[in-house]
């Protein structure tokens, strides 16, 4: 156990960067910095979801039904760890790429899966605590709750994400063995990761698809009128540790609330010690022989000799580097250029998942684009925009993905602050990525007019930028260069944190703000367009005239 616990350490903390160094010019107070800025964030969430809870609370109270409200969350919160839990055993487990360094220590296989497991086990903490957490405690206080209730709550909230995570590493593990039989490592990588994350969205699509089917409106009502919290066995059909969660907070003061908790931990241990049976058969065949790759040998014609020593502009040959370097890497791939197209698709299940009532979600169309709610409909999508933007770390990682050789760019005849702008665009070119899908989603199931498209696109550029430029200066400042493999770079660098945190708080302040002021449609696209235009073209003479001197103070 010490092992294990030694060994996890050491993975985290190499994860840190440059934020843990012993240079004290650049040192940040993570032990201060990282929980300000999380408190800050969970500010505005705590009080979405207190408000929300409230109101849920007092309606379903009168029916027996308050239940509904814990297993819903508990429910979402299975499922966003489940799905974004293939991004980091993935990454963790397959494209750290420190086996070669590992498999010689005198280490049991079972001490390191256990590592890597708890590694990726404390990213979905991450997750929990902006989701989970609010409604926990948000319920706590509107319920009234008692100590015991906090006290099961804390359990819960450290073993929940155990078994969708593990049923996401067994997948992921189950696709990267069979991918790993090529010499073309890198490519078969990409393949196996693109695949397991699409079979996460395929099996939330199905439990929806079929938890919506199987529940029609008869039964429901059926459901409803029983009381008795009845409702929340119809929520966690798929999940049975959320349902023995939330009735362990449920019956929290009773001795039947005590042997759900204890239920609850049973089958998490069961399914945590089938995950070690089967990571011994499955991950260390599959991570085999992952360092090795061939290369291919092209002969190349005099016409296309020259086509490729066309004279291009700087920075559009920087940028077409940068996008070429993304999509080759598998663990860039995965988490910049990948995430890109995985927005718009989880926007799109819960409307395709509702079985025939396509139609009538474009009947809301005429509701949600009216005089009197167009502008906050507008301002809500800027604000997914905003957050879309900067949840993708392509920007936030520019800097530390160069890694030691960042130097190589001081001999390189051209000005840093060009250099520094192909990343923003890199970033921009994958962030519109989203925003184009994301609209031509709500065209065809919401029959969004094409007016209001052509809003959105125009307001998507300046909030992607946005989120690039916050990105692209906080990673210049702070970049994350020593590091052995392409995953420490993107994956675990909290530089992306960080960006995602601002983004977030500006998106909420946007939002506030436009139905504080209840503002129309063209006052908020006008007023969107024009401030963060400003903005962006403030940060762009900060970056341009900075950047250099910026760069002048990196230190590996």
């Amino acid at each position: 156990m010490n092992k294990t616990l030694s060994l996890t350490r050491i993975l985290l903390k190499n994860g840190s960067g440059n934020w843990g160094s012993k240079n004290k010019k650049r040192r940040i107070p993570l032990g201060f910095l990282v929980p300000l800025l999380i408190t800050v964030g969970l500010v505005p969430v705590f009080s979405m979801f207190y408000f929300l809870v409230s109101v849920l609370y007092e309606g379903l109270a009168a029916i027996q039904q308050e239940g509904l409200i814990l297993a819903l969350g508990l429910s979402i919160v299975s499922v966003v760890i489940f799905f974004f839990g293939i991004f980091y055993v993935i990454n963790v487990f397959f494209f750290a790429q420190d086996l070669e360094h590992l498999l010689p220590l005198p280490l049991k296989p079972s001490q390191i899966l256990t590592a890597k497991f708890s590694v990726a086990l404390t990213y979905e903490y991450l997750t929990e605590l902006f989701i989970l957490m609010p409604i926990l405690v948000s319920y706590g206080i509107v319920s009234g709750a008692g100590i015991l209730y906090y006290v099961f709550s804390v359990v819960i909230f450290l073993v929940l994400p155990l078994l969708p995570l593990l049923l996401a590493s067994v997948i992921a593990m189950l696709i990267m063995r069979f991918t790993n039989v090529s010499k073309h490592k890198d490519r078969y990588r990409m393949i196996g990761g693109a695949a397991a994350i699409i079979l996460a969205v395929s099996f939330n699509f199905f439990f929806q698809r079929f938890a919506n089917n199987n529940l029609d409106p008869e039964q429901m009502q059926k459901i409803v009128t029983e009381g008795n919290n009845s409702i929340m066995n119809a929520m966690t059909m798929f999940f049975p540790n959320a349902k023995l969660a939330a009735l362990a907070l449920i019956n929290g003061p009773a001795l039947a609330g005590l042997g759900y908790l204890l239920a609850f931990l049973a089958v998490s241990a069961v399914a945590y010690w089938i995950f070690m049976l089967l990571g011994d058969w499955l991950y260390f065949k599959a991570v085999m022989g992952m360092s090795e790759s061939s290369a291919r040998r092209e002969k190349v014609s005099d016409e296309k000799m020259d086509k490729m020593t066309q004279q291009s502009s700087v920075i559009k040959a920087y940028t077409v580097k940068e996008l070429k370097l993304l999509f080759r890497t598998p663990a860039y791939f995965t988490n910049c250029v990948l995430i890109s197209f995985l927005w718009p698709i989880l926007l799109v299940i819960p409307l395709v998942a509702q079985s025939g009532n396509l139609q009538g979600i474009k009947n809301l169309s005429p509701h949600m684009f009216n005089e009197s709610t167009a502008g906050i409909v507008l301002g809500i999508a800027f604000a997914f925009f905003l957050f879309s933007g900067g949840m993708n770390p392509t920007a936030a990682t520019a800097i530390s993905r160069e890694g030691q050789g960042i130097f190589v760019n001081k001999y390189l005849p051209v000005p840093f602050a060009k250099m520094v702008m192909a990343k923003v665009l890199s970033g921009l070119l994958l962030g519109m990525i989203t925003v184009v899908l994301a609209i031509i989603v709500a065209v065809i199931l919401l029959g969004l007019p094409v007016y209001y498209a052509i809003l959105l696109v125009a307001l998507g550029i300046p909030a992607v930028l946005f989120a690039s430029f916050i990105g692209i200066i906080i990673d210049i400042h702070f970049p994350k260069l020593n590091w052995d493999n392409e995953q420490k770079a993107v994956k675990q660098n909290i530089n992306s944190l960080f960006s995602t945190l601002i983004c977030f708080l500006t998106a909420a302040l946007v939002v506030i703000a436009i139905l504080f002021l209840d503002l129309s449609l063209p006052f908020v696209f006008f007023g969107l367009l024009i401030i963060f235009g400003l903005i962006n073209f403030l940060l762009y003479r900060l970056v341009v005239a900075k950047s250099a001197d910026w760069f002048n103070k990196i230190e590996v």
